[in-house]
């Protein structure tokens, strides 16, 4: 499987009170490329159902040397970086118009049984499909092994609820609004004040139509530690850390 290219231009709509472009949205247009690829190997989410089984995105680590403003124009390359255990690993380099990066990440994909809604091995078509450990081109380098830091004596915000607008083609709540539901629950003097240079996301329990969630989060220095998890308490839906300046 080749490397992909795929633009986007940052809309009206993909930005907030700053100029610059939501996170969410940025990363939305990674999440979109990828799944733009997989169409050249007839391994979308569409071609999964049909053999019982769907995507899902289990983590992913990203790097922000700019965050895009309001027209820029971002070309956004992902790849393959090997089948490790489980996980189906993917990379992404965003750049803007004048060829300057944007944004670096990497990511892991997990296989799910649709009914059973359990893990499965990767199918072979798809582990055939990936690079060599040895040979893969990896832009961070994670083994996906290290455990994200839960926030501790944390700030709680409640409020949200898995609506219509929230959920997936597997009808449960996508990546990038448990990214808004983080970001959202920070102050917004903090937003105003600071811009993000990393996040590290560890996807854990699915938030289903109509549940609600809570968000929590602690503030250390120039480091954030939250989490989503159900708004009555229990073990966390996801899991994020975030490095600030």
């Amino acid at each position: 499987m080749t490397e992909y290219s795929s633009n986007f231009i940052v809309k009206n709509f993909h930005t907030g009170p700053n100029g610059r472009a939501y996170i969410p949205s940025l990363f939305n247009f990674i999440y979109e490329a990828a799944g733009d690829h997989c169409i050249e190997e007839n391994v979308t989410v569409q071609d999964l159902n049909e053999i019982g089984l769907t995507w899902m995105l289990s983590r992913i680590n990203a790097e922000f040397t700019r965050i895009p403003c309001y027209k820029d124009v971002l070309t956004v390359k992902t790849w393959l970086t090997g089948a490790r255990g489980l996980y189906s690993c993917r990379d992404f380099l965003v750049t803007d118009q004048n060829g300057d990066e944007c944004i670096r990440a990497t990511s892991a994909w997990l296989t799910i049984d649709l009914n059973k809604r359990r893990v499965v091995r990767l199918p072979q078509k798809i582990i055939d499909m990936h690079p060599s450990i040895e040979s893969a081109k990896r832009i961070i380098e994670d083994n996906f092994k290290g455990k994200l830091i839960e926030p501790e004596n944390a700030v709680l915000v409640d409020g949200f609820r898995a609506d219509y607008s929230s959920l997936d083609v597997n009808n449960h709540v996508t990546s990038s609004v448990y990214i808004r539901w983080i970001l959202d629950a920070l102050p917004m003097d903090f937003h105003i004040k600071k811009k993000l240079k990393k996040i590290e996301i560890a996807h854990k329990l699915e938030i289903l139509p109509g549940e609600t969630a809570r968000a929590e989060y602690t503030i250390k220095e120039n480091k954030a530690y939250h989490c989503i998890r159900p708004a009555g308490g229990g073990p966390a839906n996801c899991i994020a850390n975030t490095i600030w300046e």
